[in-house]
């Protein structure tokens, strides 16, 4: 290893509360996509340490989830303020900026994004409630069902939001008693084991949370050893539908259940009485921000024809001076690769082929930089129609009548998110109901989700299941038969 290489910083594996090397100290480089460089390194996690760390989270989780409400609340409203404190904002800019180019503006709202799933689990801590009632079966018995943690989780996030969402993936189950084996992204080890320091220092007992980063020749092997490991009892899974699916099987194999929240392709109807300037500012801005690399980002736009002129003008103007690149002062940042710029270029040049207008970009990508692009009179039988881009790039339909744009919004396999512009709010709230997405905005860009309520899919490319309290408890029942009506003869013995 070269001097140089030796001063870049390398995440560890956290394995009962505390950060260590690879068994075998084998480490893998963690690249920036758009300078290409080396920017650090992380300890790849064999088969031995994965079962170290569910090990360590299994023996530690009895305690944690026997810890009363008050004593977890106190953890993630801790960690809520430490989040905020100048020594995690600057670690959180700096990991973001060096492993997926993010600019400061899209840190914050990583930060803040965390900083809501903390409080979001503080909450979360007293409402795990259960009920009683008097037995069916036994007079006199008391039936208690209890909302009870699974076990031990494995929880896996993607690069895009890499401490919000890791945030996301590891404190909801905590909340629920549950123990952690957090897996990163191979693309932000870094950023994922600042949410996990930060937790410890909030107070999370040692062994709760586990992190490992594993490369990516041995992540098929090592996330599969971890999905079957008998004590791993659930899975939930952020990230694309390819992958998505590998682990779905995966989980299905072993009979394990789980929560993916996978890709989207987002539709915004546009209907004829709309605001023009804002409409357009809110479809811009769904599709481009963190470049495109949202999973509720604005993919598709279906405008009736009375205002498609003047709001593809203004579409165009806007789009058209917003740049890429890898600065860090440039509004759009690289894609996460070379390769996913270079596979969004050919989604919009293979459009292109099949006779959809370019009205912004120019097909190409520079590394990772791709520029924002438009391209209208698209089919929904088109590759750039049914698939993710996951860029800066919008694809626009115009329609005569309602009916055609909500039948093309609900075209897609995605059921993710959606978008109405109307000025008329009574006709916005029946036709985002018929918009099949589980989270549909009226007049507003369609990233966006409430506190609790969170995105979530309803099947398709869009994953199921949910980060909530009934997703990662168990509902467990006890039935109390005093000795009295033992003696009274319950049984019929009497």
């Amino acid at each position: 290893m070269s001097s140089a290489s030796a001063t870049l910083p390398t995440a560890q594996l956290w394995i009962e509360g505390t950060p260590r090397q690879s068994t075998t100290k084998k480490t893998y480089d963690v690249v920036n996509g758009g300078s290409q460089q080396v920017v650090g390194h992380a300890a790849a996690a064999s088969s031995e340490d994965a079962i170290a760390a569910i090990l360590a989270a299994d023996k530690a989780q009895p305690a944690w989830e026997a810890l009363p409400p008050r004593a977890k609340r106190a953890v993630f409203t801790k960690a809520a303020a430490l989040i905020e404190t100048p020594k995690y904002q600057q670690s959180i800019i700096a990991a973001m900026q060096q492993e997926i180019s993010a600019g400061e503006m899209m840190a914050m709202a990583n930060i803040m994004l965390s900083k809501s799933f903390f409080m979001d689990a503080a909450a979360m801590t007293t409402q795990l409630l259960g009920q009683t009632t008097q037995s069916d079966l036994l007079p006199g018995a008391t039936v208690l069902v209890e909302k009870r943690a699974l076990g031990t989780v494995l929880a896996m996030a993607p690069f895009n939001a890499p401490t919000g969402l890791v945030a996301r993936a590891v404190v909801i189950p905590l909340a629920c008693g549950n123990a952690v084996v957090a897996k990163s992204s191979e693309f932000a080890p870094r950023c994922a084991e600042i949410i996990v320091e930060l937790l410890y220092e909030a107070g999370l007992p040692k062994g709760v949370l586990s992190l490992l980063h594993v490369s990516r020749e041995d992540s098929p092997k090592v996330t599969e050893q971890i999905i079957s490991h008998e004590l791993i009892r659930h899975v939930n899974f952020t990230g694309g539908d390819r992958v998505g699916e590998i682990i779905a099987t995966t989980a299905a194999k072993y009979l394990k259940p789980c929560v993916l929240e996978l890709g989207g392709k987002s539709a915004v109807v546009v209907l004829n009485d709309c605001d023009v300037m804002e409409t357009a500012k809110g479809i811009i801005m769904g599709a481009v921000a963190n470049s495109g690399q949202v999973c509720m980002s604005t993919e598709r736009v279906i405008v009736q024809r009375e205002v498609s002129v003047p709001l593809l003008q203004t579409l165009t103007a806007i789009a058209s001076t917003m740049k890429a690149g890898t600065e860090p002062t440039c509004p759009l940042a690289p894609l996460v690769t070379a390769a996913a710029a270079k596979r969004v270029a050919a989604l919009l040049a293979d459009a292109k082929e099949r006779g959809g207008k370019l009205l912004v970009g120019d097909l190409t990508a520079q590394g990772a930089v791709l520029q924002p692009h438009i391209i209208s009179d698209v089919e929904e039988d088109w590759p750039i129609w049914n698939q993710e881009t996951f860029g800066p790039v919008f694809v626009v339909r115009v329609v005569d009548t309602e009916e055609e744009a909500i039948s093309l919004a609900n075209k897609t396999s995605y059921t993710l998110a959606g978008a109405i512009w109307t000025r008329n709010m009574d006709k916005g709230l029946k036709l985002a109901r018929r918009i099949r997405a589980s989270h549909v905005v009226v007049n507003a860009m369609t990233i966006a989700f409430e506190s609790e309520l969170g995105s979530h899919g309803l099947g398709g490319k869009s994953g199921y299941g949910r980060f909530d309290i009934d997703n990662f408890t168990q509902r467990r029942t006890v039935v109390l038969v005093s000795p009295a009506a033992a003696s009274d003869g319950v049984y019929g013995l009497a």
